[in-house]
């Protein structure tokens, strides 16, 4: 029988897998960086095995650039690349925010109000923990709609996309926001009238609002950045 305190090494590698995901969801790695296996290992206090094993997993789902064995990096996205993200974002999490409106109980409706509170009153003050915020809302939307397939995909957009829109987050001027005016609370409003269809329509339309996004790849502020971030 094997013993339950142990953590073998397929656990060490799915930890360091969601680890790493998630430090691309929230943009601390930004796009052009470089990872160096050995230093993330050793920040996680593992062997390298476990960490090679996550990244190799990331590479292959399109959140990590691997052109070498150690030449590993954060993806520079093109316009196309975002745009079929963006995409996918919207009509996924559009079809969980729809039926989550069927299901969500009023304590879940409560808990994302004040998340989104939270995200307005760090909105140009503190560009992280804004961002922290936003991303906390978006997944518990997801969630709620109780399709974990879908969910998963969900998930692996935004680690290919969430270095990118923190990026925008810190480098461009942000747009005066309140609770009310944020698509988010058309979310709410919807979740709390039961109607799908409109609980759909307003988070895709929070969504639309990373075409900001593509339009600053297209400027080549996010390419002039990146290279910044190599030390280019």
């Amino acid at each position: 029988m094997a013993d339950a305190g142990k953590i073998d090494r397929a656990n060490l590698s799915e930890i360091a897998y969601r680890r790493i995901r998630m430090a691309l969801m929230s943009g601390q790695y930004p796009p052009g960086e470089r990872l160096r296996i050995g230093a993330i290992a050793e920040q996680f206090g593992v062997s390298v095995t476990p960490v090679r094993e996550a990244i190799f997993r990331l590479v292959s789902e399109g959140a990590l650039d691997m052109r070498a064995a150690t030449a590993i990096s954060v993806p520079l996205l093109g316009v196309d690349q975002l745009r079929q993200i963006q995409l996918a974002r919207s009509l996924l999490e559009g079809a969980l925010a729809e039926r989550a409106a069927t299901l969500i109980a009023p304590a879940a409706i409560d808990a994302l109000e004040k998340t989104h509170r939270a995200f307005v009153r760090a909105w140009g003050r503190d560009p992280r923990e804004a961002s922290h915020h936003n991303r906390e809302f978006h997944f518990a939307l997801a969630a709620a709609g109780d399709m974990p397939l879908l969910y998963a995909v969900v998930e692996r957009m935004w680690a290919m996309m969430g270095p990118s829109i923190h990026m925008l987050h810190t480098g461009l001027k942000p747009r005066r926001v309140s609770v009310e005016t944020h698509p988010h609370w058309a979310v709410l409003k919807a979740l709390e009238c039961g109607d799908g269809p409109a609980a759909r329509l307003a988070i895709q339309a929070d969504i639309g609002l990373s075409d900001a996004v593509i339009e600053w790849a297209q400027s080549g502020q996010a390419v002039d950045q990146g290279r910044s971030a190599r030390g280019g």
